[in-house]
């Protein structure tokens, strides 16, 4: 009885696995030969599946139309590398094919285990005859791909390869359905085939399929069964800059991606993604009649798209053990506020400094701002005819910094903060369409008073022109006064001379001028003396900078690994602060205190914990 049950289910598989072999084939390759070597790799990469089957959720597959699959871990799978040991080689110059082979082969496997699963339930009643459960089509998102390419090098030699970039969503379009197959009416004897569409392009069959036939006159049927359509959008990413990688002069360069199926909506305006895709050229849209038909454009179609919006910071910064060590050892210091303080500007003072360290930074200058510029535009596609979004300064800067110089030449385009400086996001109502887009991003402006210098019987939002709304979103203002001192002119003349002579940074002693106002000490450890002080070098001493690439991995650190949480007697003395400040509000000339300047307290002492990377924040 057992050998004959045995027998009846390998004749059952067998017959399953020549039909499945013929239905799975059907939707990724127009035709299949048994001794293609494609075969040699679907078998291959179908042992692969096999083996990690129960790491997939294969609802979460058929319900999505894809399988996510790890490039590090195919490519160092031993069973794919001793039987394809040019995987690599293929996966870069021939993507389409390796990734239908991958896309036959999780099919075959995941029909296989829902038939295998389908005869344990109905055991011994199981018959030959019993429909094959039917799976859709199954795209392979191939991620986690290397190396990074960047867009400067996306040129000819690439075309028809994968390769991977990163960069921020600057364009979003709309969802539309793209064919990918059509079925076609004969227009003599009204028999209905169908004809893939590669890429998109519209194609008619050259022939009828019928004997009898041989028309070559048709009608498209969109209509029929036969017509298949996916979802499809196209999205522009531009290159990240910063640090070494920022050129002046140009630019920024930017790609389109074609999103298809699953991956459409996978992204706004202001997102850092991460795409994998397959070079493609397309006709330049901007040549007219037959003129320049020989000129293309290079676009990505994706094959997989990583979001960094989920995680806690997007800057997608990576450490290796190197760079671990060191950032213990710069946290080790026993003054580290000094020398990082010490660290950001050495030979150029000014926020634009921190704009270059930090992670994720955008610069403006407030005379050649808009406010489109600054938030978000609505534009119209030239090809299509819809609208697309646009992100500006304050969303290309979500989970990042923006820097705005000449914040006084922005003049009603100042009302553009408002809603991202409160509610960390930005709103467009224009034209039908009502949006709103993530603007994670902390703001650092300089501006200049009224006339060229301050008066000091005005308040600080009468000498700016700045209203009293706007300026009390930001968190701490400094007042830069030029008041002649002979000891810190010489000392920043020397300074200013030793740079220009290539000697090097001199006594840094009253760089820490300007903050001489700032009374706090809750940045640094027990100490009776003031913070301008203690921030001071003394002649005798020398400090060394952090290098500006290791600094800026020591801020990505402590933005990802380090949550602040308030003690229970810090956050008495802020409320304590806070209700003092609000009893001598009612002053003449004196400014509004609201609960953003709690806030605000509250943030400020995070900032230094985030500094000093320590988790809990106590009442010192």
């Amino acid at each position: 009885m057992v050998t004959l049950l045995h027998r009846r289910y390998i004749c059952i598989f067998i017959a399953l696995f020549h039909m499945i072999m013929h239905k799975g084939e059907k939707f990724y390759m127009s035709c299949y030969d048994d001794s293609s070597p494609s075969v040699e790799k679907i078998k291959v990469f179908e042992k692969y599946f096999t083996s990690k089957i129960h790491l997939y959720d294969k609802d979460e597959i058929e319900r999505q139309g894809s399988v996510l699959v790890d490039y590090a871990d195919l490519t160092g799978d031993k069973t794919v590398r001793s039987r394809l040991p040019d995987v690599i080689t293929e996966l870069k110059e021939q993507p389409e094919l390796m990734l239908k082979c991958l896309g036959v082969a999780i099919h075959q496997v995941l029909t296989l285990d829902l038939e295998k699963q389908a005869a344990e339930l109905q055991g011994e009643e199981l018959s030959v005859a019993t429909p094959i459960i039917n799976i859709p089509h199954i795209s392979a998102r191939l991620y986690n791909y290397e190396p990074l390419t960047p867009l400067r090098m996306l040129r000819a030699s690439v075309f028809g390869r994968l390769v991977c970039v990163r960069g921020t969503v600057v364009r979003v379009s709309n969802i539309r359905p793209l064919c990918t197959r059509m079925a076609f009416r004969c227009l003599a004897c009204s028999h209905t085939q169908s004809l893939p569409l590669q890429h998109g392009k519209y194609a008619t069959p050259t022939k009828c399929i019928q004997l009898e036939c041989r028309s070559r006159s048709f009608a498209p049927s969109r209509s029929s069964p036969l017509t298949h359509t996916v979802d499809w959008q196209i999205i522009k990413v531009q290159e990240l800059i910063g640090g070494e990688q920022r050129e002046t002069g140009r630019i920024p360069r930017t790609v389109e991606c074609q999103l298809t199926s699953d991956l459409c909506d996978s992204c706004v305006p202001g997102d850092t993604v991460t795409v994998t895709g397959i070079v493609r050229v397309t006709n330049d849209g901007s040549s007219r009649g037959n003129k320049d038909q020989c000129m293309f454009l290079l676009y990505l179609e994706a094959t997989s798209v990583s979001n960094t919006k989920g995680t806690s910071f997007s800057g997608g910064e990576e450490f290796s053990l190197k760079e671990l060590y060191a950032i213990q050892e710069i946290q080790s210091q026993p003054n580290l506020l000094r020398l990082i303080v010490h660290s950001l500007c050495p030979v150029i003072y000014g926020h634009l400094a921190v704009c270059n360290v930090a992670p994720r930074g955008i610069y403006v200058c407030g005379n050649s701002t808009s406010t489109t510029g600054l938030t978000v535009s609505l534009s119209r596609d030239a090809g299509t005819g819809d609208y697309a979004l646009e992100a500006g300064a304050l969303v290309l800067a979500d989970q990042g910094l923006c820097c705005i110089d000449e914040f006084d030449k922005l003049g009603n385009q100042q009302q553009a903060l408002l809603e991202a400086m409160e509610q960390q996001t930005v709103s467009l109502a224009k034209a039908g369409i009502v949006s709103s887009l993530p603007a994670r991003t902390s703001v650092i402006a300089a501006a200049n008073p009224t006339g060229g210098h301050y008066n000091r019987g005005k308040t600080v939002s009468e000498n700016l022109k700045m209203g009293s709304a706007l300026l009390s979103r930001f968190d701490v203002v400094f007042l830069l006064l030029d008041i002649p001192d002979e000891s810190h002119d010489r000392h920043l003349s020397e300074h200013v001379m030793a740079n220009r002579a290539g000697r090097g940074r001199t006594s840094s002693a009253v760089v820490t001028r300007a903050s001489s106002d700032f009374e706090t000490s809750i940045l640094l450890e027990h100490s009776d003396m003031p913070l301008s002080e203690r921030l001071k070098i003394p002649a005798d001493e020398t400090v060394d900078p952090i290098p500006t690439c290791l600094l800026r991995k020591y801020i990505s650190y402590a933005r990802q690994y380090v949550h602040p949480s308030l003690s229970p007697e810090a956050a008495q003395i802020l409320q304590d602060f806070y209700l003092s400040l609000r009893s001598q509000a009612h002053c003449a000339n004196s400014t509004p205190i609201t609960t953003r300047q709690l806030e605000s307290l509250i943030r400020l002492t995070e900032v230094g914990f985030y500094v000093l990377i320590t988790p809990h924040n106590v009442k010192d």
